[in-house]
């Protein structure tokens, strides 16, 4: 089949690598370069985990993880830190508890720690007085940028082809094929896959998705004293509720650790190039991770705002566009899917080909139609 993959973000270079592998004759379209840093598929690190506080999703990750693991021997080198997770907040918080039961029923091992038992595993991190937390040995961080030039590379080694700093300004379907233009011509497709990302929305405008694009603020925090502490040997990826901070040990690429807010930013447009600090993001949560971490220095390194492409329920979509059997979409990752898109790829390629009528319930289109 011939086959365009429009985005070679981390589900569209999965997508394209699995089509390329199975003999399919793929191209793949990307408006900037391989590896830009204006979407939300870019950068050092990005939180992998099994625990959850869903069933579904904890269900799901099975699949992602011997994805990433094949991946990661398939391209020889370090795409996946196994430093552990943990996900803590006050006794009784419902998210914790949702997570421990979901780790229960999908028959996952985790350790539920006091905040003294937390403090002596990672002396690093105080989750807080009258704070218990979840450790689940088998989350830790992928290299997310890495992981999306390795899958590129994958994919074009196996026949694909990338045309990069090429825009797709119209997908159009017609009886028995779908047309995509560019600013130097149109090509036609048997299937076209779109992961476009923060653009999807505005590529496929009349189709009225509904997604919101929105900023979040990333900092890494410079450390004072006892920085092997704050090594993967010692410092878990992490995640508080029901704050929704969430961190990252010392990457061993930037100084410092990574740190943001699930929830704390604003609307944005992303075709304006530039992605504007939010200082009283910044301010708020560098008290905060004051209050974690006390051997940090007060110091931001860096600190940058990325893109989330946001559903109403903040769950992906996976399916055919309405009415077609041609063009299939794969968005919405809503600041917690990049551990899900190798699988997103596999199962948006499995559709393209005809292998699957659909993706899952729970992140169909219908979904938001439904009485």
């Amino acid at each position: 089949m011939r086959i365009a993959v429009i985005g070679i973000g981390g589900s569209g270079s999965a997508a394209l690598r699995f089509l390329a592998r199975e003999g399919h004759e793929v191209v793949g379209y990307e408006q900037f370069e391989l590896g830009h840093a204006r979407g939300s598929s870019h950068g050092h690190s990005r939180i992998i985990r099994r625990s959850y506080p869903d069933a579904f999703h904890t269900r799901m990750m099975a699949r992602s993880y011997e994805l990433w693991n094949e991946l990661e021997r398939e391209a020889g080198q370090e795409l996946f830190v196994r430093c552990g997770g943990l996900t803590f907040g006050p006794k009784g918080d419902a998210k914790v508890e949702a997570t421990r039961l979901a780790l229960e029923e999908a028959g996952l091992g985790y350790e539920l720690l006091s905040r003294e038992e937390s403090s002596a595993r990672f002396p690093a991190l105080n989750i807080g007085a009258g704070a218990e937390a979840v450790f689940q040995s088998e989350s830790g961080f992928l290299r997310a940028g890495d992981c999306v030039l390795a899958q590129a590379r994958l994919a074009c080694e196996a026949g694909a082809r990338l045309r990069e700093a090429t825009a797709v300004r119209h997908v159009q379907e017609l009886e028995g094929e779908v047309l995509v233009s560019t600013d130097g011509g149109t090509d036609s497709f048997d299937v076209v896959i779109v992961t476009a990302g923060p653009w999807l929305g505005k590529l496929l405008a009349p189709l009225g998705l509904p997604l919101r694009t929105a900023l979040r603020q990333v900092i890494y925090a410079g450390i004072a004293r006892h920085p092997e502490n704050f090594q993967p040997e010692r410092l878990p990826v992490w995640i508080e509720e029901p704050s929704e901070y969430y961190g990252f040990p010392s990457d061993g690429r930037v100084a410092g650790i990574k740190f943001a807010s699930h929830d704390a930013g604003m609307d944005f447009d992303p075709d304006q190039a530039e992605r504007p600090l939010m200082p009283e993001h910044l301010e708020r949560a560098m008290d905060h991770l004051a209050r974690r971490f006390p051997d940090l220095s007060g110091e931001v390194i860096t600190a940058q705002s990325c893109l989330y492409t946001i559903t109403p329920d903040e769950r992906f979509i996976l399916d055919h566009a309405p009415g077609s059997r041609r063009i299939v979409l794969c968005s919405g990752c809503s600041g917690h899917g990049f551990k899900f898109t190798i699988l997103l790829g596999e199962m948006v390629a499995r559709m393209a080909t005809g292998g699957a009528e659909g993706g899952v319930e729970a992140w169909s289109l219908d979904r938001f139609h439904s009485p």
